[in-house]
């Protein structure tokens, strides 16, 4: 074998290692029993240790009936392992009401509605209300879902004086 042939073999030795390498991928998450898929396909419930993942662009997704699902793009390099810790917030059941009339609610720029009594789910967080008052804003606030709550909405009155 000559000199340039066994160039060319390693060449391909080498670039094959690099493409079949894998990488030791364990993931945590908070809650527990998190579902993960790994470019769309399952690979199990946290915690997830030793899974072999080729170097590369993946996208996981992380679903827990309960839990805001999160969706996480990254690289992986080669490397020995990659460990990765998630958190879900937690949804709750939201109960909204009001006696006022002729308002329009609006949340986080998303959500309308005008009803005077609904039932929502929020991710745990802060939430921006805006009400509307033929189509002009009467309020605007941030509304804290920490657990299952009631909000009770009313306008505001202005004082005179």
């Amino acid at each position: 074998m000559n000199l340039l042939n066994k160039i060319i073999l390693c060449i391909l030795v080498f670039s094959e290692s690099l493409v079949y390498a894998q990488v030791e991928l364990n993931v945590n998450a908070i809650p527990r029993q998190v579902e993960v898929f790994l470019d769309g396909v399952p690979i199990g419930k946290t915690p997830i240790l030793g899974q072999q993942i080729s170097p590369g662009h993946h996208d996981f997704e992380l679903i827990k009936k309960g839990y805001a699902s999160l969706t996480y793009s990254f690289i992986v390099n080669p490397a020995k392992s990659v460990n990765l810790d998630f958190y879900l917030n937690p949804i709750y059941k939201i109960k909204f009401t009001t006696e006022e009339e002729g308002l329009t609610f609006e949340l986080n720029k998303e959500h309308q509605w005008s009803d005077k009594k609904i039932r929502i789910e929020l991710e745990a967080g802060e939430h921006l209300l805006r009400v509307y008052k033929k189509d002009k804003i009467v309020d605007e606030q941030t509304i804290l879902a920490d657990q299952p709550k009631h909000f009770k909405y009313y306008l505001k009155k202005k004082l005179s004086g």
